[in-house]
């Protein structure tokens, strides 16, 4: 008996720590882990060791340095449970002192039924819930091939009359190595103050046998960390683009990967491949390895020079798997 119990002990022991150092649930404002683009999402995600994309802003904010006029995107997303996203980014380049850009981030759940315990069928009345983040970046090239970015961010949620808020920063380079059309990224993301929920609806009337308070009691929440994420990538042109090697005027190849470590989840990685046809056409595919629901993405990108300019419009499904699947959309101008 002695020695059965020994074996159940032993057993548990990897479950038990699992559960005490498993970092899945602790951190506020998931919003910022959604695909802002749908480049990006149609990639995997795979997006910290590219340029000349305005939504770099969101991803590595060094990518934005070698944008070489004004740019502006903006993309929507209508994801499971009725939750819509929606991205827009400006860049302005200022000569050789590098390029500012501007990036806003909006999140909405949609209105949603209040229930309470008496009445768990609902009580008539409706609330939503909201995300928000505004960031203001910089980029520059350091030297002639690497470039660096910071952005400053300011986080919100609301959720009814409660709200929370946070400062943030943003920090990343891109190397553009010379060898045969290869950019190597770092970055690292939501570095800032916690959050935590204070308003209206977590005060309450309070009474006792020696003391009857108005309002006078507030529930006690706790502060929650943002997700804090390091980011490694690497873009190689396999034909064409920089790749002097396998050059071409007709079509490029390119292949990205990503490491990225959150600090309330496991590892992951963001796999994916675009291939342009005279930078005309693009067809996308990705993998989201070590997510809990995403998993394959697909994409399309058309890019049409109008006058003195350049727009581009791009096209993500991701296959959310039990959560369906999410569509994405997105226009950039450049001039």
């Amino acid at each position: 008996m002695k020695a059965k119990g020994l074996i159940v002990i032993a057993s548990l022991v990897p479950l038990l720590a699992y559960g005490q150092f498993s970092r899945v649930g602790t951190s506020a404002a998931q919003f910022l882990k959604f695909p802002a683009d749908p480049r990006t999402g149609s990639l995997g995600g795979a997006a910290c060791g590219t340029d000349n994309e305005v939504s770099s802003l969101f991803w590595n904010p060094a990518g934005v340095a070698s944008l070489r006029g004004l740019s502006a995107t903006f993309s929507r997303a209508d994801i499971f449970a009725d939750i819509s996203y929606n991205f827009a980014g400006i860049t302005l380049p200022i000569g050789d002192r590098g390029t500012l850009g501007l990036s806003a981030f909006y999140l909405d759940s949609g209105e949603m039924e209040q229930t309470t315990i008496d009445q768990p069928d609902g009580t008539g009345a409706v609330f939503t819930a909201k995300s928000y983040s505004f960031g203001l970046s910089y980029a520059r090239y350091v030297t002639e091939w690497p470039m660096a970015g910071l952005t400053v961010k300011y986080v919100r949620e609301d959720i009814w009359h409660e709200s929370a808020q946070a400062l943030a920063f943003d920090i990343g380079s891109v190397l553009e190595t010379g060898l045969v059309g290869l950019r190597l990224g770092i970055a690292i993301t939501n570095f800032g103050t916690e959050m935590q929920m204070s308003g209206e609806d977590i005060k309450f009337d309070y009474s006792s046998d020696q003391i009857t308070l108005e309002r006078g009691a507030e529930l006690t929440t706790s502060e929650w960390p943002l997700p804090l994420t390091f980011r490694l990538g690497v873009a190689l042109d396999l034909v064409g683009g920089t790749n002097d090697i396998i050059a071409s005027n007709i079509f490029r190849v390119t292949t990205l990967a990503d490491f990225n470590e959150p600090n309330d989840t496991d590892p992951r990685g963001n796999f994916g491949v675009e291939i342009a046809w005279q930078n005309l056409l693009f067809g996308r595919a990705g993998y989201y390895y070590n997510y809990d629901a995403a998993q394959f993405a697909y994409g399309l990108g058309l890019q049409v020079g109008i006058s003195d300019f350049v727009v581009k419009f791009d096209y993500a499904f991701v296959d959310y798997q039990v959560l369906s699947s999410v569509h994405q959309y997105g226009i950039t101008l450049s001039f």
